[in-house]
């Protein structure tokens, strides 16, 4: 009579073949799904950052459509620069967290009423960069009664934040390029800028947007009809 064989089990080498191949296989995904974890969080974050540098973008165009200023005959020049005209337009630029940042004013007919007012008018609006905890925020200042200076404050909306990158330039009646401006230097022929070039970059990646705004000013006879 032939015996009959038992099933003999794996002896210790196997097993331990076994779990090493199951450990690479286990560090290999590992690594792959920490990879993909990366890539998706990577990609939401150009994403939110896609959308804050386009939004703040499309407020300055916003702002910049209505631009208000005061032209001849309505525009007198100013005895001293204490009595400057309040419908200036003036694009500065400062240190803010060590970076070189623009500051731009201007006054325009797009004002956001706060807090359910219904009040309407020319507005004072400035856009300024400030640091907080070592990151740097874009606001937006909107102003109908003005003609007291400008004093920074929490209370500003944020328009943008983690900002890298806020650099305006003016373009001037010969297509030049101004990186400061004073509607009332006699410099610029106490004039608006013929149009801004604008460059916005935000996040880690420093995403970059740069867009450019021909500019329309309106003036009070015209809105009087």
């Amino acid at each position: 009579m032939t015996p009959v064989k038992r099933d003999q089990g794996f002896t210790l080498m196997e097993v331990l073949v076994a779990v090493t191949i199951m450990g690479l296989v286990m560090a290999t995904l590992g690594t792959a799904f920490r990879q993909l974890s990366t890539g998706a969080k990577m990609l939401e974050e150009s994403g939110d950052d896609n959308l804050a540098v386009g939004e703040a973008a499309r407020w300055i165009g916003l702002d910049l459509e209505a631009l208000y200023v005061d032209q001849s005959p309505l525009y007198s020049e100013a005895d001293s620069m204490d009595e400057a005209s309040p419908y200036r337009f003036t694009l500065d630029r400062e240190m803010v967290g060590g970076e070189e940042m623009s500051l731009l004013r201007f006054t325009s007919l797009n004002h956001l009423p706060f807090g359910g007012s219904s009040l309407s008018g020319i507005a004072e609006i400035i856009y300024f960069v400030t640091e907080d905890d070592g990151a740097l925020q874009l606001h937006r200042s909107d102003r109908l009664f003005f003609h007291d200076s400008f004093e920074r404050a929490d209370g500003h909306p944020v328009m943008m934040t983690k900002v890298k990158a806020f650099s305006v330039v003016c373009i001037d009646a010969e297509g030049q390029e101004q990186e400061t401006w004073d509607s009332e230097s006699d410099t610029f022929d106490r004039s608006t800028p013929m149009g801004l070039k604008v460059r916005l970059s935000r996040g880690e990646g420093g995403h970059v947007l740069e867009t450019f705004f021909l500019l329309r000013s309106r003036r009070k006879g015209a809105l009087d009809g």
